[in-house]
């Protein structure tokens, strides 16, 4: 990227939403020069940490056990696709198979509680299988092809989405002309190929990448004020991941009708089709797995929650992956035992953490709004729909690292907001880019490998770094959004023509 370029994004008018004419001029060429060198930095921090951590520090963190994007991308061309990985595809296609065989019946009970098969869904998610099955599609190249197609439209969201964000902050000028807007869209899309849960849930075959995808593109939506798009995209992740059906109380208690529309479109649909297929009792018998999950949680490492952090540091059930034969597998049936303080624990805090993601902000959604500043301190409505998705992902029970991929859209929101808020005060505004930046740099690589030495010492708890991270950014995030944003407001009346 050539930062030079970048830069000169400054000059010219200063009409619009930066300027402020007479004096003040010059101070305003220089927030726009150091923006844009800010935002070279970043594309060379993203492009650096990926390098460094990525490719040269990889032999010494990946243990190798976990198949990789290039291994992915080989299968899906033809090398023996039966090796795709089946994270998600497996209990899908477990229980998609029993209930076209066994009619309407209780297939959680069959499959979850006596196959000890983690069929952990709601049967809303098995319209996939259904679609896919009536356009013969149902195979696994299929299934690896269009993971891999989401993982794309993420890149390609997030593009969108920075340069969206540049507009609507007040940075319109400084990425102006067409290589500056080139070089944002890019540092978007590399971002997202370099962020380990959007990398992590590819690799693995996880249905995850299309609720990462889902969660880019409800962010965009919301900025653009397209509310019930952003909606839309909310409800069909509710279809997979029940979770989210908290986002319509959200939009409830904001008054976001279109919001609130948009996801009841798909969702009520989905649910009654759901229940014409397989019955409505059996969808109901869901709840009996979200209980049992809600009791037991995982002592996976890969569960990055509070639930999952308090069972490893108890040594309550397994911590890493199971050696049969000196090969690591997965045992998809393995519980921790039922534990009642790491019960009451997950219990509280996931209270707390929703009500805090429901609640924080509240008058934001008030009337609508698209997140654009007109006056000298407008909250943007953008921080608390980020603040919602980061709350509802880290109070569950369980949240795989996959799951992280929500923190993509904050950290390139958080990335404007500190710029401008170091424009103003160097000292306070650089050292929060720095957080952010030692954020993103755990949260895209897989540190696990050093740290999984330590599962069986009281130092596990470092292996809930993706956890403690999550929280650091929700931290920044909550912390300066209501940061006054007034260097880029007019100070004076401009002078006539």
């Amino acid at each position: 990227m050539d930062s030079k370029e970048f830069a000169n994004a400054a000059d010219g008018s200063l009409d619009g939403p930066l300027g402020n004419g007479g004096g003040a001029a010059v101070g305003v060429i220089g927030n726009h020069r150091f923006a844009a060198w800010m935002l070279s930095v970043a594309f060379l921090f993203v492009l650096s940490v990926d390098t460094l951590l990525g490719v040269v520090l990889r032999p010494f963190l990946d243990a190798g056990l976990d198949t990789t994007v290039w291994d992915v991308l080989l299968l899906i061309l033809g090398l023996s696709p039966e090796h795709l990985p089946l994270d998600s595809w497996e209990p899908m296609m477990t229980a998609f198979t029993w209930l076209h065989e066994n009619g309407q019946g209780n297939v959680y009970d069959a499959i979850f509680f006596t196959k000890h098969v983690k069929f952990q869904y709601p049967l809303t998610s098995l319209l996939v299988l259904e679609a896919m099955s009536a356009l013969g599609l149902l195979h696994l190249r299929i299934y690896a092809l269009i993971n891999l197609l989401m993982v794309v439209a993420t890149a390609g969201g997030m593009a969108l989405l920075m340069r969206e964000l540049a507009e609507r902050m007040g940075f319109d000028h400084t990425v102006r002309n067409g290589v500056s807007r080139l070089t944002l869209a890019a540092l978007g899309a590399v971002a997202t190929l370099c962020f380990f849960p959007i990398v992590k849930a590819f690799a693995v075959g996880q249905m995850q990448v299309w609720l990462n995808a889902a969660f880019v593109f409800a962010t965009l939506f919301y900025v653009r004020d397209q509310r019930a798009l952003a909606g839309v995209m909310l409800g069909a992740s509710t279809l997979i991941k029940p979770q989210m059906s908290l986002f319509l109380i959200w939009a409830l208690l904001r008054r976001e009708w279109g919001f609130a529309i948009g996801w009841a479109a798909v969702v009520i649909p989905g649910f009654a089709a759901a229940s014409a297929l397989y019955g409505f009792g059996p969808s109901l018998h869901y709840l009996d797995v979200l209980s049992f999950l809600g009791q037991h949680g995982e002592s996976y490492y890969a569960n990055q929650t509070l639930n999952g952090l308090l069972h490893r540091l108890l040594q309550n059930g397994p911590n890493l992956l199971l050696n049969t034969n000196g090969e690591a597998e997965w045992r998809g049936s393995a519980f921790p035992a039922y534990n009642a303080l790491v019960h009451g624990a997950t219990l509280v805090s996931g209270i707390l953490f929703v009500l805090f993601g429901l609640l924080w902000r509240i008058r934001d959604g008030a009337g609508g709004g698209n997140g654009a500043s007109n006056g000298s301190n407008r909250r943007l409505p953008i921080a608390s729909f980020l603040v919602a998705g980061t709350c509802f992902t880290i109070g569950t029970p369980i949240a795989w690292i996959p799951h992280y991929g929500v923190l993509l859209p904050v950290c390139a929101y958080l990335l404007f907001v500190l710029i401008d808020l170091a424009a103003r005060d160097r000292r306070r505004g650089l050292g929060k880019l720095l957080l952010l930046g030692i954020g993103f740099a755990i949260v895209s690589n897989d540190f696990f490998q050093p740290l999984n030495g330590l599962a069986d010492t009281p130092l596990n708890v470092l292996q809930s770094y993706l956890f403690f991270t999550a929280l650091l950014l929700l931290h920044l995030l909550v912390t300066t959004a209501d940061t006054p944003r007034a260097s880029r407001q007019p100070s004076a009346p401009p002078r006539p023509a």
